[in-house]
């Protein structure tokens, strides 16, 4: 393995906590607590599953998970055509996003690395550490 970076998930942990107090206080303010415990339990579930995010490059491919690694994504090097750093807009959100002329995929902070992969498709890989990855990309996709 020639990089392995894990940012924490801290804007969508506060924010999945947050939302988690505002539903029980509602609820115990109204009294209704079904309703309540499903956005509590859901509110948890999105703080475990989006916790982090760790990136990899290595073996001729990179890899991203959030959390756990319930799921992984893989993308071989080879079909990266252009790797570049830039800077998401906040609006662009948190988590898995589709955003005009890119996919993105995130936990915390606006800065990203950009990935040209075919003639169309634009993936952003969300990390505190751009500049660490950016080059571990072009060292792994020129050796």
């Amino acid at each position: 393995m020639t990089y392995r970076h894990t940012q924490p998930g801290i804007l969508i942990l506060l924010t999945s906590v947050l939302a988690a107090l505002a539903g029980a206080a509602v609820a115990w303010r109204v009294g209704q607590w079904p309703p309540a415990i499903a956005v509590i339990v859901l509110m948890i579930a999105v703080a475990f599953l989006f916790s982090s995010l760790t990136v990899e490059v290595g073996q001729g491919e990179l890899r991203w998970y959030f959390g756990p690694g319930l799921w992984t994504y893989r993308l071989p090097l080879a079909e990266i055509r252009e790797v570049g750093i830039v800077r998401n807009h906040w609006w662009n959100g948190w988590g898995i996003r589709t955003a005009p002329g890119f996919r993105l995929y995130n936990v915390s902070g606006l800065d990203a690395v950009e990935l040209r992969v075919g003639s169309s498709d634009v993936r952003r890989i969300g990390t505190d550490d751009p500049q660490g990855l950016a080059e571990a990309l072009k060292a792994q996709r020129a050796g």
